[in-house]
This record gives structure tokens, sequence and C-alpha cells, in this order.
């Protein structure tokens, strides 16, 4: 029998106290999840957990975990951490193991073992020992140094990791043992469920999407066409109909929206043949709205602002919209909010936005914003709110450029299944502007252009009042269309849509097309 307690986080585990567990002659085991919650389990080699094994405490601001049995028998403590939680680890004789994301872990362990399994591209490593270790085991392909090196004055063997000073990392690991007979480090990939993701994540993203090797960013199932007619008269519904779901945003001459449209309002064509429109949705119709905050350097404004915008923007959802906020900050990208729809509690959030800092990787971040959740939802309306001036570091030439190129980025939004609304921050009243300004500008415009949306233009964050009805008249004017294609053979080839409405003077915006996969 184990004996369990849970000690809930409130708020991200980024902004939650560090975490000590101690525990002398035991083991030490400490796994990272995306829960929000610390659970420590105890456990013996021989008999039953007993209630008083370990304690869990707060003081100096800390949390602290001790295990200390009044019978004096060893006791091995399980640990989970949500990500983000920094935390030690120390014991005398016990081994200790991690396992996930770690943003900073200091280890500690006299004759234990150490085990530690991680995404090594994103987590800095360093352990020290006199001697070196009888067993070493390293990943193949690591990037790793190992060998006598001097610290705190003193020889000692070492195991270092060899990635450079720009490389953007997440964690850092730092061990000491006084005599360790075993080191094990195992390579893990990237948590999905990760509050942080690093921009050098986007490129394999990119191209998962433009392959459809996740979620299909073009058509789903369904099994919500006509039934077909078997012979005793069952109705039996075929579930390899596919559908495709289209956001489409209609207005009038004045950009004004056009209410109350019906699927026969509608003409959709695929490759030139007119399909039968089966929905068209509107106010009735939620959507997922996406508020990304650019928070890089080169926006050059201050955190507060950003707050007030985001929480404006939260102002314009409806009840039965789902919002997210998200935001790059430090060269990373960062998932403040995930979608939800309890607009009471979601303010709340804005107190772990993050400070403004670090590069402007625009483009990277852009596609980890689509995948964290929207991509997962091709047949909902979705729509991201970008603030930013859309100065990525590959137009800047400084810093750390994203990894992914724009038109890479260009051609996948053709296929995006939400919609792109940039509030673009243009400080300069001169004309014409300088070249890079000019070119964040026109960039943007053609994601917009390219999804549906549409960019609106700001002189900075304390201009925006104006832009939150416009954003919320926008999104009014937005339908969800489906319809089944005629031509069911989805061979991953492209497909382009033209939507028509027959109304005087109405203009449409989606995207324009997808990949049939």
């Amino acid at each position: 029998m184990r004996i369990a307690l849970l000690l809930w986080i409130s708020g991200l585990p980024v902004a939650a106290q560090p975490v000590d567990v101690s525990n002398p002659v035991g083991a030490i085991s400490i796994r990272t999840t995306g829960v929000g919650k610390l659970i420590v389990k105890a456990s013996r080699e021989i008999g039953d957990s007993q209630q008083n094994d370990f304690t869990i405490s707060r003081a100096e601001g800390r949390i602290r975990v001790l295990a200390m049995p009044k019978d004096g028998k060893r006791v091995d403590l399980d640990v989970e951490l949500p990500y983000g939680l920094p935390f030690t680890a120390l014991t005398r004789d016990g081994a200790i193991r991690i396992q996930g994301l770690v943003f900073k872990g200091e280890l500690s362990t006299e004759t234990g073992s150490i085990e530690i399994a991680a995404p090594w591209r994103a987590t800095r490593l360093q352990i020290f020992t006199p001697n070196e270790p009888a067993t070493v085991v390293i990943p193949p392909k690591a990037r790793f140094s190992r060998g006598p090196t001097v610290s705190k004055d003193q020889k000692v063997w070492h195991i270092k990791d060899r990635l450079d000073v720009e490389d953007i990392t997440y964690g850092e690991i730092v061990a000491r043992g006084a005599a360790i007979p075993k080191i094990t480090l195992t390579e893990l990939p990237y948590p999905d469920d990760a509050p942080v993701k690093l921009p050098w994540l986007a490129p394999a993203v990119l191209d998962s999407i433009l392959l459809g090797t996740k979620a299909q960013p073009g058509a789903t199932t369904s099994s919500t066409e006509q039934p077909a007619q078997t012979t005793d008269g069952v109705a039996v519904f075929r579930s390899d109909v596919r559908v495709v779901a289209l956001t489409v945003a209609v207005t009038n001459d004045k950009g004004e929206p056009i209410a109350a449209l019906k699927p026969s309002d509608f003409e959709v064509l695929e490759d030139g043949v007119k399909q039968n429109v089966t929905y068209a949705g509107a106010e009735e119709v939620p959507f997922n709205l996406v508020i990304y905050l650019d928070l890089s350097g080169s926006t050059k404004e201050n955190r507060k602002a950003m707050v007030e915008a985001a929480r404006s923007f939260i102002g314009i959802a409806r009840p039965q919209d789902k919002v997210a906020i998200y935001a790059l900050a430090n060269d990373q990208f960062w998932v403040v909010s995930r979608l939800t729809a309890d607009k009471v509690a979601l303010p709340n959030y804005l107190q772990f936005i993050p400070r403004i800092g670090g590069g402007s990787p625009v483009y990277d971040t852009m596609v980890l914003a689509y995948a964290e959740e929207l991509r997962q939802k091709p047949s909902e309306r979705n729509a991201i709110i970008a603030i930013t001036d859309g100065v990525d570091n590959q137009i800047a030439g400084t810093g750390n450029p994203s990894s992914v190129s724009f038109r890479k980025l260009e051609r996948a939004a053709e296929g995006l299944t939400s919609l792109i609304y940039p509030i673009f921050l243009d400080p300069f009243d001169r004309v014409p502007p300088p070249g890079w300004a000019k070119r964040a500008r026109e960039q943007l415009e053609s994601l917009a252009s390219r999804t549906g949306g549409r960019l609106f233009r700001a002189r900075a964050l304390d201009d925006l009042t104006p832009i939150y009805p416009q954003v919320a008249e926008e999104l009014r004017s937005v339908y969800s269309l489906s319809y089944s294609p005629q031509n069911q053979d989805f061979n991953g080839a492209w497909r382009k849509i033209t939507v028509r409405v027959k109304k005087p003077g109405a203009k449409v915006r989606t995207r324009q097309g997808y990949y049939a996969r």
C-alpha cells in the first residue's frame, strides 16, 4: 500500500513556490506533468507505508517534502510536479530519478545513482562527482562532454551539456554526489502539454501541418450526411463521408456584417465544381479565440498595456465563446491560459503574462500558436488575434530569427482552419515607413488574407480603443460553412475553394483551399 498526499498549486506553475524534497535514506523519483498539483507518494520495499512516513509543509516561501519515518525504516518517495516548479532533491544513500521537462532542478546524493530522462536540446545539465562513476550511459548522438574539470577550486569528474550559449533552452539541472556509482541519461521528446515551447520546435510542426500527419486541417470525417437505405429499410450512416468546414467572413460595401444568411445564400466551388452547402451558422456558433501577445523586445511597449489589451479582447467574447491567451516572450512561446469559456476566471491568468524581453521569432511562435489547440479543432470556428509589430528577427537581421521561412508559413496559411487577425503595431507616421516596417506589415496582411482574416492597424498599444469594436463587429460577420465534396478521393492534392454570396454588394473572405487528406 502507498500513502499519497495531494497539494493543489493555484495559477500557473512558473509562479508557484519552489519544492524541496528530502529523503535521507531512501530514493527520490520526480516526474513533471501538466497537472496543476503536487502529488507525493511514499512506498516501502517491505510492508505498508505509514501515514507519518513523510510530511509536507510551507516555510520561507518554499514547499518542503520530508521523509522521516518514526520507525527508521527506508521509505522511497515518488513526486509529481507541475511544469515550471523549481525543485531540489536531497538524499544520502538513495538513488535520484528525474523524468520530464525540468525548469530548474538541483540534485544531491552521497552514494546513490542518478537517472535523468529529459528532452536534452531544451535542458542544460551539469553533474559533478569526485571520481568517474563505474557506469555511465549516454544517449546516442548526445551532445555531452565528460571528464576531469575544476569546480569550486577542486578537481572533479563531470558531465556537461555541449549546448551553445545562443541555444534557446527551457531548463537546467545541476547534480552533485560524493560517490555516484551510476549515471544514466535518456532522451525524451518535448512534451505536447508543456506550457512553454521553444521556437525550434516550429519547423517540424509546420512540416506536419503541410503533410497532414496529425490533425486534418482540410476535411473531417462525418456521419451526419443523408443515410443510405438497406434492403430491410434500416438507415445506415456512411462513416467514410468527408466534410469540409470553412470559416467565412461576409460583409457589405461598408464593412458591416451581413446577418441571417442561409446555406442557399452561399455558393461554394471546389476546383471550379459547385458544391452543396449543407450548413451555415453565425451567431449561434461558438468561437475559439486565441489572443497572441508579442512581448518580444522589438515591440518596445510595456507589459501593463499588453495586459490591458488582452483584458479588452477577452471582453468582446460572447458567453458561448472560448478564449486562450498565448505570448511570445524571452525567445519562448508561453501558454498563459488554454481555451476556456470561464470569462470570470480568465482575467486572473493575466498576472502570469511574462515580462517583455528576448528576440522576435514571430513566425515560429505563430505556428506554435495555431498548433497548440486550434489545429485539433478543424471543424470549429477559430481565430487568432495577434497583437504584434510583425518584426521577426529574419526581417530585423539581428537576434534569434525564426527557424521557419515566411514563404513556407505563407503557403501553410492557405490551408489553416483559423482566421488570423493581426493587430499591427505601427508607430511610424512618416511616409514611406522604414523598409523593414513595410515588409512586416505586408507579411501580416498576407497571412490574414490567406486565412480569410483582416489586418487592423494601430499606432501603439494605447491606440487600441477603436480597434476592439471593429474586431467584435468582424467576428459577428463570420459564418461557419460545411459541405461534403463531390470528389471523395482524398489523395492529398491541393483543392482551391471559391465562396460567393448571392447578395448584392456582399464581400467574402475565407481560406483559399485545403489539402485533401
